[in-house]
């Protein structure tokens, strides 16, 4: 009896769609997106989305507040999981210094976006952080 109700339990739970696979997650991300990455403030602005592919490249820009510091970002977005990776350049000489990786909310009343990054290439600074951003435009 045991057996045939563990058996029962295992087809029951194989049957019930996970939450993951019913998240309606967003078609662009395109737009203008504020947070804090560690302990600063930032925006995020998402200038271009690709179209091909599982995951679509994103480029786009990213300022600290208020200090300003504008630098380029370059990664992909995974529409059908919400996941999304990009890095952080320098403008000036396209050096990459930050690599982010996090995941978009299901599509609600406000689109944010979460995760983490890593310093890859600050002197005096390396390690990983956590980043939260909402999106404003």
């Amino acid at each position: 009896m045991k057996k045939l109700l563990f058996i029962l339990f295992v087809i029951a739970a194989a049957a019930v769609p996970s939450v993951a696979m019913m998240a309606n997650w967003p078609t662009s991300i395109v737009g203008t997106w504020q947070g804090v990455a560690n302990q600063a403030n930032v925006k995020l602005i998402i200038k271009s989305q690709g179209t091909v592919g599982e995951c679509e490249a994103i480029t786009g820009t990213m300022t600290n507040l208020p200090s300003g510091g504008d630098s380029n970002i370059q990664g992909f977005y995974c529409r059908s999981t919400g996941r999304l990776t990009f890095v952080r350049k320098d403008i000036n000489n396209n050096s990459t210094f930050q690599s982010y990786s996090g995941s978009l909310a299901d599509i609600g009343p406000e689109l944010r976006m979460a995760g983490t990054f890593g310093e890859v290439n600050f002197v005096g600074h390396l390690g990983d952080y956590g980043f939260f951003f909402e999106k404003r435009e």
